[in-house]
């Protein structure tokens, strides 16, 4: 299912522009069995998904932050039902169509369609829709231009095309596409603050250090984060770069680790994990240096180990020793104890 989530690139990126808002709507319908529903419906603002519709619960969810509110969470908004119905049935048939072409009759097959329109500074603009089949793209379409695949041709539309879907942007789907987003932009108002944390982990074979500079739960998505060494900013280059993931509460967290070797710790090197965020008024600067060198803690107990295995050496070989040098005294001592014995009992006199 590797096709599912091609769309969902154009919408982490339709928000790039700090001063416009969009809202996109990204409707899959599938062929085969999969754990996914056979039609679904994404809607979001920016990089923010506010609601959720399926075919299996046949209703919209709000996925808003916890901490925004809006009415009517779990209806559907006015002007939606027929906006559902028509793109379900639509895409259902598109994707016959394709398969049919395609001359696809077995596996999972994905037809995906993406709608949206955008403000910027509160002034409207012209709706925009994609449309892919197995992740590839078939059509693009901004109400004044249109480009269609030629792997397809038979899909192109014709003039009466262009104008009866022009008309449908224009009645429906663009005043619908305004409305909602004018009422839904006020999710990505919201501020979190991020929480940082500097994390290492020694490895206990080799010694070396792995330094994890964490920002996690903040909103919005723009972050600095900056890894130093003794107040120097340290290379990219040496930086294993995380991208920027979100988490299922619409914040998002961002990664940045450095190793540390074994000779750069004995160097005793000031490590800093420094993060600018919209909802911090300074920056907010963690730190971490080594309080020992390298393997430190381990060659203190190989020397105390090496140290009482010789003593015990020592001691048994000392024992051992003694033990060889008491035995033959102590035979000689036997002998001459019998021998003086022996000369008493010749010498004593006879009664």
């Amino acid at each position: 299912m590797g096709v599912i989530p091609i769309l969902l690139l154009l919408l982490q990126t339709a928000a790039i522009d700090t001063g416009s808002y969009s809202l996109w709507t990204l409707a899959t319908i599938i062929y085969g069995k999969t754990q996914f529903p056979e039609f679904s419906i994404v809607l979001m603002v920016d990089d923010t998904q506010v609601q959720y519709y399926d075919s299996n619960i046949k209703r919209v969810v709000s996925r808003r932050p916890q901490n925004t509110t809006a009415q009517g969470e779990d209806a559907i908004p006015e002007g939606y039902e027929i906006v559902i119905a028509h793109l379900e049935r639509a895409m259902k048939g598109r994707l016959s169509k394709m398969m049919r072409v395609s001359n696809h009759t077995e596996g999972v097959h994905v037809y995906q369609k993406l709608v949206g329109c955008e403000l910027h500074d509160d002034r409207e603009s012209m709706a925009v829709m994609r449309a892919a089949y197995d992740g590839i793209e078939t059509l693009s379409y901004n109400m004044k231009n249109y480009t269609f695949n030629p792997l397809w041709p038979q899909f192109e539309w014709d003039l009466f095309k262009k104008e009866a879907v022009l008309n449908d942007f224009k009645v429906t789907y663009l005043p619908l596409c305004n409305k909602t987003l004018r009422k839904e932009k006020n999710v990505l108002l919201r501020k979190e603050r991020p929480k940082v944390e500097l994390l290492h982990n020694t490895h206990t074979e080799t010694g070396e250090v792995k330094l994890s500079c964490l920002a996690t739960g903040f909103y919005p998505r723009h972050i600095n984060m900056t890894m130093l060494r003794d107040g120097h900013p340290i290379p990219e280059e040496e930086l294993i770069l995380g991208d920027l993931l979100p988490n299922g509460d619409g914040t998002y967290q961002l990664r940045r680790t450095l190793s540390v070797g074994a000779e750069e710790l004995r160097e005793r090197h000031h490590y800093t994990c420094s993060v600018t965020h919209l909802t911090l008024e300074n920056k907010l600067d963690i730190s971490w240096e080594p309080k020992d060198g390298p393997n430190t803690a381990i060659s203190i107990v190989v020397v105390v180990v090496v140290l009482l295995l010789i003593l015990a050496y020592w001691h048994f070989s000392s024992i051992r020793r003694d033990s060889k040098i008491a035995r033959p005294l102590n035979i000689q001592l036997r002998e001459f104890q019998s021998k003086k014995t022996q000369l008493q009992t010749s010498s004593a006199p006879v009664l």
